[in-house]
């Protein structure tokens, strides 16, 4: 079947006619590319999509979105002609609650459910309330933040003009995050299978990024040593991605199966 082209989604590795999709949701400053070194370790029968919002990446010169409806809104009719196969949701930190709100939009339409999501680096919602809108803070702090993540090339940081170009964008990627109002949950959404990662030297507590467990009936909640962006530093998160995917099971631990414990 072919698929219509959409700016929505870009598609990363793997076979054009692989056995299941994975979509993952970008962090704050990143887009849909942030994760195209993940062909490197994921099966060739895993097709990688990236999640592109307006405003980044090929999407540069379009308005940017400060809200996570809107966003739902406007990917939903992207995303449906897609599910044809069996996938997985992934999102970190901010992706993340992006990835869930997903998912609930999903349901309510009547999609097919995903096999899994996948949430990392992002407490559940209500768990960070109590922080400092990164959206709004003074530029000097701001910067200062971002570095503290330590997700921006310090080369990127050191540069005003390129700064002066990106940090919108990166602000109402915050915004996103900060002024999202919760949507009444699916009552399915339960049933999802879903793996809750969190770095274990992140500013974020465990315990708050651990807190989506409460969202589903299986979930699996694993720390790592690392960062915020422990995806990348962290060595055995591929290890871990792909184990967890096979004992899923069906479609997933069919493809996964036989890449889960290689060396990435």
């Amino acid at each position: 079947m072919q698929m219509k082209t959409t700016p929505w989604l870009v598609r990363l590795s793997g076979l054009p006619y692989a056995s299941v999709r994975l979509f993952a949701f970008p962090f704050s400053g990143g887009s849909a590319g942030a994760y195209a070194t993940w062909g490197q370790w994921l099966p060739a029968e895993a097709e990688l999509y990236g999640i592109q919002l307006p405003g980044r990446g090929m999407r540069m010169a379009e308005p940017l979105i400060g809200d996570l409806a809107t966003v739902a809104t406007q990917l939903l009719p992207a995303l449906l002609p897609m599910l044809d196969r069996p996938y997985v949701l992934y999102g970190h930190s901010n992706g993340a609650l992006m990835a869930f709100f997903m998912l609930n939009r999903l349901l309510h339409a009547g999609a097919r459910p995903p096999e899994a999501i996948i949430l990392s680096a992002k407490p559940a919602p209500g768990r960070d309330r109590t922080r400092a809108p990164m959206s709004q803070l003074p530029e000097a702090q701001f910067l200062e933040k971002l570095r503290s993540l330590d997700g921006t090339p310090p080369e990127l940081l050191a540069d005003p003009e390129i700064m002066r170009l990106f940090a919108p964008a990166i602000r109402a990627d915050f915004a996103l995050g900060e002024n999202h109002v919760a949507e009444s949950l699916h009552p399915h959404i339960r049933q999802i299978p879903a793996l809750i990662l969190a770095g274990e030297q992140d500013d974020m507590a465990v315990a708050d990024v651990f807190a989506w467990r409460e969202m589903f009936d299986q979930a699996q909640c694993l720390s790592m040593p690392g960062k915020h962006f422990f995806i990348n530093s962290n060595p055995q998160f591929p290890l871990a991605f792909r184990r967890y995917c096979k004992a899923v099971g069906g479609p997933l631990g069919g493809v996964f199966g036989a890449v889960a414990d290689a060396v990435a």
